[in-house]
């Protein structure tokens, strides 16, 4: 029977480069799928970041020699053939003289060949493998480590087709790939965690063909620079399952079907012998392509007025001509659909209930009609008016309202019953959110009763305010890029032409005109000063800022509030990145004295926000050092480290629990 292996490495910390935040948690993310929902054995996945070397099961810390042996044990003596080998990097590349280079927490930039880890020396280890399952995904293209080494990539996917191996690329060379603190992880990570959780993603190039559409899109959404994924798959593998087999049974049919609407189910013929429906795309790179397709290709999503292969693919699973690899997954993916398909019913059939049984007619006004997201009115009438299926306009339909887009355009019956009208509520709002609609979304919510605000509740209601609170980021960061504009002029040029203006005297007809000209100049320098700022040059903003004219009190208490924040922007930063860099692994009072420092950034200032996720995170991460120590039967080292988790952190109950718990053994 085929075993399933992992190697996942993620690294925050770095000597010598700008720490990351979340190349950690997406090691960490991975390794948590394969264990607890796909039920791989936690000893078959091999963890290495900075952190869970103290704290986690068969763990060890991301050095060169550590990565290498435990890489190198993985394919000399544990898999074997038939088994399938995932290997994963989360953290800092470099490239020197065309060579790539994995950044190891003891790698030095300035020395890579004897430091770092050469990716070459990657791909010939795993060539040695007994299995040829293997996959590699690298999420290592990142801004801090690009000065003087761009293009990181280029040397990988020449080795991925050399060796044969399927390889995935967070983006291309010459892009970087991001993180946010709203996902939690790398683009790159949370999309691939989504397509394998949630749609169906067994194959390599269904995972690719999903993360060649799904992180463009979240790059978007979280207002980040391109970052477009790259594959390579050689010919032979375009069918290799990325999921083991066994671990399919412990998703529920509802999560594989998550992104099947009922669209694609009506695509979905009857027949049971549907020929298959190739999952490789013309952007995939195989070996076997065409002269063309010989180089690597980034994935891209190609539209197309036919329903997409990747949708029928996802739920005819992985249909092939070899009947012994898909008949075992086909069983699966039938009773999947046919799940999906009795709970659509279902659905309609609570629905229309009332009408089904007679229990009085559905009007307008009995149910609450689902709002259109791009339709302001909320209706697909040029009045805001719903339109019937015949076409033809109502003729006593009453005025739409102002704000239907942001709120349901109608209230549950009043005479249904609380509970029934509660959880119609929280479908709706829950609807709302799938299509982004998020103040409609908290409107449902609004209306639901305190009987039934239960956890489902509680998570739609916490989703609807991070997504509304993420847009106003999102609409701050739109007016921060408008701004940007007026980067390119020389505020010395204002300030030139104002000490000109001043040249004219009182008397002079022309003087009031010279001052409507200063003053309308001193707007102009501050505009530019935020300019500046919008684009992250806070030095020039601040001496731009400083060019104001001193006779223009309503601009000079302006400039002057900038420069404050400013500056205090910079100090914050400057903060943050000293506290970061502070930090040593294992180690609890260094992450208790990082946050006791963040904590001088008050709510209001800049990177406040910065600064509390960060502080939360640690004071996680010393709670976890302390129950590695009483694992380790060290009580008293355990409950020491627990008396420092900062007050100030959602850790801190739980860490008081635990020392309870500790004291009483």
């Amino acid at each position: 029977m085929a075993n399933q292996w992992a190697l996942l490495i993620g690294i925050n910390q770095y000597k010598a480069l700008q720490p990351l935040m979340y190349a950690q948690p997406d090691a960490v993310g991975l390794r948590n799928f394969l264990v607890d929902e796909l039920g791989v054995p936690v000893n078959h996945c091999t963890l290495l970041t900075d952190v869970s070397a103290a704290i986690e099961p068969h763990a060890y810390m991301p050095l060169r020699q550590e990565i290498e042996h435990q890489l190198e044990t993985l394919c000399r003596d544990q898999v074997q053939p038939g088994d399938l080998l995932w290997v994963f990097f989360s953290g800092c590349g470099l490239t020197e003289a065309g060579q790539d280079y994995w950044m190891t927490l003891d790698a030095e930039p300035t020395n890579l060949s004897e430091t770092a880890i050469p990716v070459s020396q990657i791909f010939k280890i795993l060539s040695q493998a007994q299995t040829d399952q293997i996959v590699l995904a690298m999420d290592m293209n990142r801004s801090q480590g690009a000065v003087g080494h761009r293009d990181i990539g280029t040397q990988t996917l020449t080795l991925a087709k050399d060796y044969g191996i399927t390889t995935f690329l967070s983006c291309q060379p010459e892009q970087f790939s991001h993180e946010t603190m709203y996902v939690k992880h790398g683009l790159f990570t949370k999309a691939m965690l989504e397509g394998l959780r949630y749609h169906g993603c067994v194959t390599a190039s269904q995972l690719g063909e999903y993360l060649a559409s799904r992180v463009p899109e979240l790059c978007e959404h979280h207002c980040r620079p391109p970052q477009n994924p790259v594959m390579v798959v050689p010919q032979t593998q375009k069918f290799m399952m990325v999921v083991p087999a066994d671990g399919l049974a412990n998703l529920s049919p509802t999560e594989n079907l998550t992104a099947i609407d009922e669209a694609t189910l009506a695509t979905v013929p009857a027949n049971n012998n549907v020929p298959p429906v190739s999952p490789v795309s013309p952007a995939y790179a195989s070996e076997d392509t065409s002269p063309a397709d010989d180089e690597p290709l980034p994935l891209q999503s190609q539209p197309s007025p036919e329903p997409s292969p990747s949708s029928i693919e996802r739920v005819t699973a992985v249909q092939d001509d070899s009947s012994d690899t898909a008949s075992g997954m086909s069983g699966l993916w039938k009773w999947g659909a046919l799940a999906a398909a009795i709970a659509f019913l279902a659905g309609v059939f609570f629905r229309f209930q009332p009408i089904l049984f007679g229990e009085g007619e559905q009007t307008a006004s009995d149910t609450p009609a689902d709002v259109v997201g791009d339709d302001p009115e909320g209706a697909g009438g040029p009045d805001g008016e719903a339109v019937p299926e015949d076409g033809t306009a109502p003729a006593d339909a009453p005025p739409a309202a102002e704000n239907d887009a942001a709120a349901p355009t109608e209230a549950p019956p009043e005479q249904e019953d609380p509970i029934e009208r509660g959880n119609t509520a929280l479908q709706r709002a829950e609807e709302a959110l799938e299509a982004q609609r998020y103040g409609e979304a908290r409107a449902w919510l609004e209306q639901v009763p305190p009987e039934v605000q239960n956890n489902r509740y509680q998570d739609l209601l916490q989703s609807a305010n991070s997504e509304v609170a993420e847009a106003a980021v999102r609409n701050q960061t739109i007016l921060s890029n408008a701004r940007q504009v007026l980067q390119p002029t020389s505020a010395s040029m204002f300030n030139d032409a104002i000490e000109q203006a001043r040249q004219v005297p009182p008397e002079d007809p022309y003087y009031e005109q010279a001052q409507a000209d200063i003053k309308r100049w001193g707007r102009v320098i501050l505009d530019l000063a935020e300019g500046r700022a919008a684009s992250g040059n806070i030095v020039g903003a601040i001496a731009a800022a400083r060019l104001v004219p001193e006779d223009q009190p309503e601009l000079t208490t302006l400039a002057a509030q900038r420069i404050q924040s400013w500056e205090q922007q910079i100090a914050n930063q400057e903060l943050i990145q000293q506290t970061q860099n502070s930090l040593q692994p294992g180690q609890a009072s260094s992450y208790n004295d990082a946050v006791r420092t963040l904590e001088q950034i008050e709510p209001g200032q800049p990177g406040y926000e910065d600064a509390r996720a960060r502080m939360q995170q640690w004071g996680q991460d010393i709670l976890a050092i302390a129950r590695a120590r009483a694992a380790q039967g060290d009580l008293g080292g355990a409950i020491g480290a627990a008396r420092l988790v900062p007050e100030s952190t959602d850790a801190y109950a739980a860490a008081q629990e635990e020392i309870q718990r500790w004291q009483a053994q």
